[in-house]
């Protein structure tokens, strides 16, 4: 996967998620509150227009990471550090994908909702394998990044990634945990876009110019 294709799929994913998201929110009731309701119930069996968080947050954003991911396998190849945190930010992206196809069975505005079906349960199962999935890969990749001189200058920004993402959330849990939520996951996005960037960035191997053969010296 080229560098540049997983930076151009890093900003994408922040774009993806950002219109998914609100443009979900606001095609809910009155009643839904973007500070208070989490991000899920958005994608709910109850919810309207739930195609926009389904397939646009959640679906599309998340392959998106994933080939991020693949592009950053290829960068920081054959170092195992690096390949690890890279399958690590693969394994986000699909995590991820099956929250948009786990759907709950309602959202909190629903009265008596109760979200006791299958697919609920694995949404819930899910939900908790992508949120420690975001926790560990920037750990992981920063000290990749540590060990090559290509992105040594990443990987600072890259291990203070899940502290200021719940540093920044902690304010906003003031005014409810849908609020916390987003900003929580905004923030992770904005340091996947900040790799993005790095990977537009990155050089390409210069070709390897064969030699010449030297001309034949006259008699």
């Amino acid at each position: 996967m080229p560098a540049r294709v997983g930076g151009i799929c890093a900003l994408l994913a922040l774009v993806a998620f950002t219109i998914g998201s609100i443009a979900g929110g606001l095609a809910q009731p009155d009643a839904y509150s973007f500070a208070k309701d989490d991000l899920s119930d958005l994608g709910a069996v109850t919810a309207n227009s739930a195609w926009l968080y389904n397939q646009v947050t959640a679906n599309l954003s998340s392959l998106l990471i994933a080939v991020v991911g693949l592009a950053l396998w290829r960068v920081l190849s054959p170092d195992i550090v690096g390949q690890i945190g890279a399958a690590a930010l693969v394994a986000t992206g699909v995590s991820y994908f099956f929250d948009g196809i786990f759907r709950l069975d309602c959202g909190g505005i629903d009265a008596g909702c109760r979200n006791v079906s299958w697919h609920a349960d694995a949404h819930k199962t899910e939900s908790g394998i992508s949120a420690g999935l975001q926790i560990v890969t920037p750990f992981i990749l920063a000290f990749a990044f540590r060990r090559n001189p290509d992105w040594r200058g990443a990987w600072l920004p890259t291990l203070l990634a899940v502290p200021a993402a719940l540093a920044i959330g902690i304010p906003f849990s003031a005014l409810g945990g849908g609020a916390a939520q987003r900003a929580t996951t905004w923030a992770w996005l904005f340091w996947l876009a900040f790799i993005g960037v790095r990977l537009l960035q990155e050089r390409s191997s210069p070709a390897v110019e064969a030699p010449q053969a030297s001309a034949p010296t006259p008699p």
